[in-house]
């Protein structure tokens, strides 16, 4: 019988949960999570372990007979504003070893994250959660539509009008929004923008502080939402970029990667690596794929010793670079006819060269190469395909709230996400969406599909589209 974890996994932030929740979602196979939270998280499961919402506290109790290694996530701290408690009391009685991994709840780092001090040395030094009257600074959590009901509470309970206060909006994630007035002024001010969802009240001498220590406000993508379509496996790098700067991040992954089996070509592919002259790499997929294939067949870089390695685009070249290798030939233009172009002056004539990459590609390279007289093997290593929960989830994410940003780094990204559309809604479903782009051969594929290109990287990199977005940000 396995040890359940009871794990807290903080406000919402995914910078904000602890070494110890990480590590327990990294080593579950079972994951529940409460009302959806630490979803920012489950990126960090084991590629086979089993996601779903917590329904019932007996499919835990059965798992855990069974040998599994269960995970169940909470808001917050599981034995603070959470039924964690009653869960662990369940699994006490049921005989099942478990444990609580406490996490930070969201009254207290939501502030903090907003600028407001919570206490301040000869002003506040005591707190009160909820609807109490001794705290020198009081946090109180509102459910949607309660605003002006606990603002009236607080008034009622001896507040003055006068009290500096503060409403932190979608509090605890990196694109919360502090709004700041006097309490009796607070909700006239609120309404301007359209309160919706759960809220942090802040009442305190710390909320006069913090127009100067917010500054979550000041990054260039706060406020923004900013969808990912990456597949999961390589959104981590991305996301904590745009979450620096500010940025709330959802990610819907419209690619996954799956690895082709090492079948005869592959073999007839390694075996002759001694006599190709130059390899091609036209992604990061393509360069850590092929030397798992490698591994497989018990080799490892020094096959590579006899050729020349090329990589389109520079996250490519960071692959091989990971894999102790660098490119003779980086191009800084991620397509097949930059990587032509920049061939140029090789000779090609009789060269055999070996192009690592997915089953369904542009044949531009090939083509390209096989006129100058070389001899190309082209060489599948992977499939790109959409996750089937995909198609649903954008319905929802467009069908409600939306996001400002979409993001594409690939055509696949681009061509899975128009496909869970219907055509006729597509344009207007959208709304006001800006789309951003990795590289040009990315934002024609989107042109051609109906979308409106508005923000192109420079550099080919999710770095780069960042600091695109950004820029794009700053023009406003």
């Amino acid at each position: 019988m396995s040890r359940v974890r009871l794990v807290g996994v903080g406000p919402g932030h995914p910078g904000l949960a602890t070494l110890q929740a990480v590590e327990a979602i990294k080593e579950a196979d079972v994951i529940r999570n409460c009302d959806g939270c630490g979803t920012g998280l489950l990126h960090l499961a084991m590629p086979n372990a089993d996601i779903a919402p917590l329904e019932s506290v007996d499919e835990v109790i059965r798992l855990a007979r069974n040998g599994r290694k269960v995970t169940v996530l909470f808001p917050g701290n599981p034995y603070a504003f959470s039924n964690g408690s009653e869960i662990a009391d369940r699994l006490e009685r049921a005989g099942i070893d478990f444990e609580a991994v406490p996490g930070l709840i969201v009254e207290l780092a939501a502030p903090v994250m907003s600028g407001i001090p919570l206490t301040i040395e000869g002003l506040s030094a005591s707190i009160g959660f909820g609807l109490v009257t001794g705290g020198e600074t009081v946090v109180l959590r509102l459910a949607s539509g309660w605003l002006e009901s606990g603002i009236t509470a607080l008034l009622q309970n001896g507040r003055a009008p006068e009290t500096p206060a503060a409403l932190v909006l979608n509090p605890g994630q990196p694109g919360q929004h502090r709004v700041s007035a006097p309490l009796g002024e607070l909700a006239r001010k609120a309404a301007t923008y359209g309160v919706k969802g759960d809220a942090l009240l802040v009442l305190g001498p710390g909320v006069e502080m913090s127009d100067r220590l917010d500054t979550l406000s000041k990054r260039p993508l706060h406020g923004r939402r900013i969808l990912i379509t990456r597949a999961r496996h390589q959104v981590d790098p991305f996301r904590r970029e745009l979450v620096d700067l500010g940025a709330a991040v959802v990610e819907i992954p419209t690619l996954e990667i799956r690895r082709l089996p090492a079948d005869a070509r592959v073999s007839n592919a390694i075996k002759n690596l001694d006599r190709t002259a130059l390899v091609i790499f036209a992604s990061a997929n393509a360069v850590d794929i092929f030397f798992q294939m490698l591994l497989t067949a018990s080799l490892d870089a020094r096959a590579l010793h006899n050729s020349k390695l090329c990589a389109i685009g520079q996250e490519t070249a960071d692959a091989l670079a990971g894999h102790g290798l660098r490119p003779e030939l980086v191009t800084s233009e991620y397509t097949a006819e930059g990587l032509a172009n920049a061939l140029e002056g090789w000779e090609m004539k009789g060269m055999r060269v070996l192009v690592p990459r997915a089953e369904i590609a542009r044949d531009a390279l090939p083509s390209l190469l096989a006129n100058r007289g070389a001899e190309v093997e082209i060489l599948p290593v992977y499939r790109a395909v959409c996750p089937v929960e995909a198609g649903p989830a954008l319905l929802r994410l467009f069908d409600g709230e939306g996001v400002d940003v979409i993001t594409f780094t690939s055509s696949s990204t681009v061509v899975n996400f128009v496909r869970a559309f219907p055509e006729d809604r597509l344009p207007a479903i959208l709304g006001d969406a800006e789309i951003a782009c990795m590289g040009p051969v990315t934002a024609d594929t989107a042109r051609k599909l109906g979308l409106e290109v508005s923000i192109v990287a420079r550099e080919y990199t999710t770095h780069g589209l960042v600091q695109a977005i950004a820029e794009a940000t700053a023009r406003k």
